[in-house]
Parts: C-alpha cells; structure tokens; sequence
C-alpha cells in the first residue's frame, strides 16, 4: 500500500509547480520509507540552528539524529506551510519515545527548504522556535544520573548537551527507564525503532 501511494504523491509532484506540494511529497516519502532520491539535489545538505559551514548530507537514514530518530520512534506533524524568500517553511510538531520518557512537552521548530531549478532539494535546514515547551523532567534526570551514574551522563550529554550519535539512544533510553523506576514514577512504553 504504501509503495502505491508514494507513486501517487510523487507523480503530482511532479506535475505541479509549487515548491510546497514539492516539498510535502518528500515528506510523505519519507514517512512511507519510500526512495526519496528523486527529491534530492546531488550533495543536497541539512544545517541545525544556523547555515553555516559544511552542513551534514541530507538524505533518508543520514544525519546526526536519523538513528536517534528511528529508536525512539520520532512522529512529527507540520503546519504552517508558507513560501518564504525563496524557500518553503514548516514548523514542525514532533514526539518521540524520548520525550514521553521525559515528560517533555517539546516546543515546536521551524524547517527550511531551499530548492535547485529542477525542483529538487538543495539544502534544508533545522531552526528552533523562541518560547514554548520546556524540558520536562530533564533537570530531575540530570541530577539522578550525575549522582547515580556520572560517568554515563558525560557519555550521553558531552559538554551538557544532549548528543545524539552511536549508542546513545539505546543507553539513554535505559537510563531513562532506570531513573522513572527508582524514583517511582510509572514506566513509559514504547517500541523502539518504530
């Protein structure tokens, strides 16, 4: 089912001149797993916060937070679809395995595509929004784990922030799950890599 309804979205895509319905039908292919290189510019890259230097490259399964994204079965839902100076613009509403074992209602972000003239994506970048969201139980998880396991939390949050490479998922999520147990606070379900 899903293979047929990408073929649907990319054809009209394709068919329609708007960056937006573009850009929209990259996203429905990548939410149905489906090839998204025909969306893509050759060496097309993805910034965080700002547009600067090399960027990472920008494709399905790449990118500092692909991994982390799959294990905690990131959903993100986006809104307020506008074309921009010459960009499409979303904010973005997202929830994960991460922050429900946080308690962390997430503030929403802003993404930014830039398109090349054959309607391809050539950069897209990542910006967060002022205000709104909050950090849930981070702080109480920050101060049970630098008591409990110190030398896990400078693995999983170098310099204090939140590093979404390698193993980290896994091993945060069971640290997680350990610190929700031992200070009583009911366990969070969800399937990894889902």
């Amino acid at each position: 089912m899903r293979r047929p309804l990408f073929a649907l979205l990319f054809a009209a895509a394709c068919l329609s001149t708007s960056p937006v319905a573009r850009v929209q039908a990259y996203r429905a292919a990548v939410a149905s797993g489906a090839d998204v290189s025909p969306f893509l510019a050759p060496d097309a890259r993805m910034w965080y916060d700002k547009k600067e230097g090399a960027g990472e490259p920008l494709s399905r399964g790449s990118g500092s937070y692909a991994h982390w994204d799959h294990y905690f079965g990131s959903k993100a839902t986006l809104t307020d679809w506008q074309m921009k100076d010459g960009a499409v613009t979303a904010v973005v509403h997202e929830t994960n395995g991460f922050y429900r074992l946080l308690e962390w209602e997430p503030a929403p972000y802003r993404m930014t595509w830039w398109l090349d003239g054959e309607a391809r994506i050539r950069a897209a970048l990542l910006t967060s929004l002022p205000g709104g969201g909050g950090k849930g139980r981070l702080a109480e998880f920050r101060a049970w784990a630098r008591e409990h396991h110190p030398a896990e939390l400078d693995y999983l949050m170098p310099n204090g922030h939140i590093d979404p490479k390698a193993d980290r998922a896994e091993r945060f999520a069971a640290l997680l799950r350990e610190w929700r147990s031992a200070v009583g606070l009911p366990p969070v379900v969800f399937t990894p890599g889902l």
